[in-house]
């Protein structure tokens, strides 16, 4: 320690007793393993020779010719199985294997400092050289070595307190270098430094302390969650259809098509080990996965997923089992399967058009309008309206698999695919990450598949039932020669009817469809809105049932993020999207105080101009909008530190920015 020291520190050793001392433990999204690969930092030179080594280590993968070759769709073969389970086991050993010198441990060391390389480094790095000439030279009292390590020391604890000193004038400096020279990505990664600290795990949930008492816990949780639903096994039988072929070129796409950046599965491999990696991978794939959908199975590590549990809010209670939200890390490969699958089942899972969710050119903004659209239009003609914004619980999470299947049957999905989704989920497990803690597994027996590509659009089809039987209801709101009596996103519902009766109809038939497919309805988060017209101000209405449950009356809701009211005004929204502003200003305010105006400019626009369902506005009172238009101007003048009596127009102008309603014309005709 002393020969490699530059402090003048003295260690004092200590015995602690830390028995009793809670396990707090810090987030983690690394891999299973403790290890990644940054692909961001990697050379040209180090990308290339990744490439190589892959198609060097698949060149050694052995075909089993036998199981690859074999077309009888009804093979039970357990060779051909358990080869093409080796087959597969191989390609993804051989992209590990190749990444593997570009593997970075995580280590346990402070963050470096801004500034540190450019006014650091180089003291330290003397300091250094001169203790060790000093040491060498037996540790003289006087002299000149140990003259040149006081100077050379001294040097570099003046470097490291004027680094400490100026910390975020370094930082603020180093992004707007960035900023100029157009670096944008490491712009908003010094950005995310600064604006993000990573989140320490509670020591407690629900009671349980522990690391791994409270994964324990969370599996207890989840398992409970995922087998609440009792359902027949679904049988397939013997298949008809022809094989279904996966092309290298497909794969390509595909491969082409995922996302970077994003967390492993169980198997470390990410969506760069597969662009990255040879083109042969593409070829093997396509021959594996091909084998696997001719005999119907997959191999383990495609059906394992992870779940991390990610706090909802932050101010509520952070012990409550309640208060997270899963999110999966699934392979990476099995997203490349289902997203071939996908294509292939879109012209078999279509919806109707009142499902506006996991659409192509479909947004919440268009559902919203079409209900307000559709309000408005019976109000200008003088008729009560009712509306009901129905909740179900965990939807997604509750989907009957025997049923589910059968609806694919019956829209006519070739049965090589439904077998194999028949095997994928009924051999799935998952496993709960906490920290660096991992769960036993556990099987799943009802709900999506979390974090599957496929989920949403299967969704989606299992509650088309219930909109195609709402449909044929004669109740609802004659738009021309359309009936619109409701509107879905996924699980958000939202009936409308300008009876009370036809109203009370529409919630039976929800009613009945969750008894009938294990749809579990939150009456107590659903709420009635009465859009009222003059002459009907004073009357009284009858009580609404949703599962035999009354529902609550009220005069305003969130609806897909925006806040519907009875009477379709938009001040409360408005006021929402003003709080959000000073709530973001202020936050920028205090952690880029230090920072040029060029980069406070920036950040405005990308942190402050966003403004969810602003082009819906339509109904509001004139002072409302001055009081966001204040808002709007003030954040500005907070962020760059002028005074309020000086001029928005100007400060805009000079900045480049969109005035408030520059910014709201472009949003509506974007």
């Amino acid at each position: 320690m002393y020969g490699l020291t530059t402090t003048d520190h003295i260690p004092v050793s200590m015995t602690i007793n830390v028995d009793n001392l809670p396990d707090c433990s810090r987030s983690t999204e690394d891999g299973a393993n403790g290890v990644k690969v940054n692909w961001a930092k990697q050379s040209k030179e180090d990308v290339m020779f990744y490439c190589v080594r892959t198609d060097v280590l698949l060149r050694e993968v052995q075909l089993p010719m036998d199981a690859i070759l074999c077309s009888n769709i009804n093979c039970d073969d357990d060779t051909h199985c358990n080869d093409l389970g080796e087959m597969y086991n191989s390609i993804v050993s051989a992209i590990y294997e190749a990444s593997r010198p570009l593997h970075t441990h995580p280590r346990k060391v402070k963050n470096t400092k801004p500034g540190w390389t450019k006014y650091v480094a180089a003291h330290q790095e003397a300091a250094k050289t001169a203790h060790r000439a000093w040491v060498i030279a037996g540790r003289p009292r006087q002299g000149p070595e140990l003259e040149h390590k006081k100077l050379t020391h001294a040097r570099y604890k003046y470097a490291v307190r004027f680094v400490g000193k100026h910390e975020q004038a370094l930082r603020a400096h180093s992004m707007a270098e960035n900023l100029l020279g157009n670096n944008v990505t490491e712009f908003w990664k010094e950005v995310k430094a600064t604006n993000r600290a990573k989140a320490v795990l509670p020591c407690h949930i629900e009671g349980v302390s522990g690391g791994d008492n409270i994964a324990e816990q969370w599996r207890l949780h989840y398992a409970a969650l995922f087998n609440c639903i009792k359902s027949e096994p679904y049988c397939v039988g013997k298949l008809k259809e022809e094989v279904i072929h996966f092309t290298p070129s497909e794969v390509y796409h595909v491969i082409e098509q995922l996302a970077d950046n994003k967390a492993s599965g169980k198997d470390n491999i990410t969506a760069e080990h597969l662009k990255l990696a040879s083109p042969r991978v593409a070829a093997l794939l396509s021959i594996c996965l091909t084998g696997l959908m001719t005999h119907g199975i997959l191999p383990d590590t495609m059906l394992t997923v992870t779940l991390v549990p990610v706090i909802k809010d932050k101010a509520g209670k952070i012990g409550s089992l309640d208060n997270y939200r899963p999110i999966a890390l699934a392979s990476i490969l099995s997203k490349v399967l289902e997203k071939m699958l996908l294509d292939r089942l879109s012209e078999f899972i279509y919806t109707t058009e009142n499902q506006f969710g996991f659409k192509a050119k479909h947004s919440t903004d268009l559902c919203i309008y079409a209900l307000k659209e559709a309000v408005e239009s019976y109000r200008r003609q003088g008729s009560t309206i009712f509306l009901g914004f129905i909740d179900a619980s965990k939807a997604f999470d509750r989907v009957n698999h025997h049923k589910l299947f059968t609806k694919l049957k019956l829209r006519g999905v070739p049965g090589c695919i439904i077998r194999i989704l028949v095997y994928w989920y009924a051999k799935q497990h998952m496993q709960v990450k906490w920290g660096n803690s991992l769960s036993s597994p556990f099987s799943v027996g009802n709900g999506v598949r979390q974090g599957g590509l496929l989920s949403p659009a299967l969704f989606n089809l299992y509650m088309d039932s219930l909109s195609k039987q709402l449909g044929k209801c004669k109740t609802g709101c004659q738009i021309g020669n359309t009936l619109l009596n409701h509107l879905m996103y996924a699980d958000d519902l939202a009936i409308m009817s300008p009876s009370t009766v036809g109203f009370q109809q529409l919630l039976d038939i929800c009613s009945e469809y969750g008894v009938e497919f294990d749809v579990k309805y939150n009456a107590k988060k659903s709420v009635v809105l009465i859009c009222r017209t003059k002459e009907d101000q004073k009357l009284h209405f009858p009580t609404f049932y949703l599962s035999g449950q009354s529902l609550c009356v009220s005069y305003c809701t969130k609806y897909l993020g925006h806040i519907i009211t009875d009477r379709l005004e938009d001040d409360a929204d408005m006021y929402r999207q003003r709080r959000m502003l000073y709530v973001q200003a202020n936050m920028l305010v205090r952690k880029f105080h230090h920072c040029s105006d060029d980069v406070k400019v920036r950040l405005f626009r990308a942190y402050c101009t966003p403004m969810y369902a602003a082009p819906l506005w339509v109904n509001y009172k004139k002072e409302t909008m001055c009081k966001l238009q204040v808002a709007y101007n003030d954040c500005l003048r907070i962020l760059l530190e002028k005074p309020r009596s000086s001029s928005a127009s100007k400060l805009f102008c000079d900045s480049g920015l969109s005035t408030l309603q520059a910014l709201l014309r472009n949003l509506m005709f974007k």
